[in-house]
C-alpha cells in the first residue's frame, strides 16, 4: 500500500523547470522610433526692405548724398524720396562750404527693393543708383537700383578689388535674396591665366586700343574695373560686370 502511494506521488510530481537565458528566447526586438527631423536650411539669406526706410536709416553714412525732407500738399513723403546729390564737379563750394548738389526724386520708394544691410557707399546716377555692401571678409555685393527693381552683383574681394562672379535680379515682391558663393582660389587662378585678347575685344570693343598691354586676365579685369569707376551709366556698369564674369568662367 505504502509502495503504491509512493509511486503515485512520484508520478504526479513535475520535473524541475528548465532554465533559459534571454538569448534562448525568441522575443520581439524593441522597436526604435526616430523622430522625423526637418532638413537644415544652409542657405545664406539677406532680407529685402524698401528704399525709403533703408535710406532713412542710413542717410547719415553718406557724405555725397543728403535726404531732403519737405512737406508738399498731396505728396506722400514715404512714397516719394528726394535726395540732394553731389554732382562731383570741381566748382568751388558756396560761402558756407557746401558743394554743388542736384536733386534726385525717386517715386514709389516705399516699394522699391534694396538689401537690408549696412552700406559701404552709395552713388546716384541719372538712370538709377548703385550701393556697395561689404557682406563678409571675402564677399562684397554691388547693387544697382533700376526702374523695375534691383540687380545684385556678388563679388569676391581679391587684393582689394571687387571681382564679380554672379548676378541676381530682385523683384519688388521679393522678401529676401539668397547669397551666391564662389571659391576665391578658383577666381584667383583664372585671373592669373593668360588673357584671350581676341575674345575680350569681341565682348568689349572699347578694349581694342588697350588689349596689347594685357598679358593676363588680371590685367584686363583691372583695366575694366578702372574704366567702370569713370562711368555713370548703370547699363554700362552691368555690361562690364558681365564681361568680367564671362572672362573668368
Amino acid at each position: 500500500m505504502n509502495d503504491n502511494l509512493s509511486e503515485l506521488v512520484k508520478d504526479q510530481t513535475e520535473p524541475n523547470p528548465a532554465i533559459f537565458s534571454e538569448a534562448d528566447l525568441d522575443l520581439p526586438a524593441d522597436e526604435v522610433t526616430e523622430e522625423a527631423t526637418a532638413p537644415v536650411d544652409t542657405r545664406q539669406l539677406i532680407p529685402i526692405t524698401s528704399l525709403s526706410s533703408w535710406f532713412e536709416a542710413n542717410a547719415e553714412r553718406f557724405d555725397n548724398i543728403n535726404q531732403v525732407k519737405v512737406a508738399i500738399r498731396g505728396v506722400d513723403a514715404e512714397k516719394t524720396l528726394i535726395m540732394a546729390v553731389s554732382d562731383g564737379s570741381e566748382e568751388p563750394a558756396d560761402e558756407e562750404g557746401n558743394d554743388k548738389r542736384n536733386l534726385r526724386v525717386y517715386e514709389n520708394a516705399d516699394t522699391h527693393p534694396v538689401l537690408d544691410l549696412v552700406p559701404g557707399s552709395m552713388d546716384v546716377y541719372n538712370n538709377g543708383f548703385r550701393i556697395l555692401y561689404n557682406y563678409s571678409e571675402g564677399v562684397a555685393i554691388k547693387c544697382y537700383g533700376i526702374r523695375t527693381g534691383l540687380i545684385a552683383v556678388f563679388c569676391n574681394v581679391i587684393d582689394g578689388s571687387m571681382i564679380p562672379y554672379a548676378i541676381t535680379r530682385v523683384k519688388r515682391k521679393d522678401d529676401e535674396i539668397e547669397v551666391s558663393s564662389k571659391d576665391a582660389s578658383e577666381v584667383s587662378a583664372k585671373l592669373a591665366a593668360a588673357v584671350d585678347g581676341e575674345s575680350l575685344q569681341l565682348r568689349y570693343k572699347q578694349s581694342t586700343k588697350s588689349v596689347a598691354d594685357f598679358s593676363t586676365n588680371k590685367d584686363a579685369v583691372d583695366w575694366l574695373l578702372a574704366r567702370q569707376d569713370e562711368i555713370t551709366d548703370i547699363n554700362h556698369h552691368l555690361q562690364i560686370d558681365n564681361i568680367i564674369i564671362d572672362t573668368l568662367v
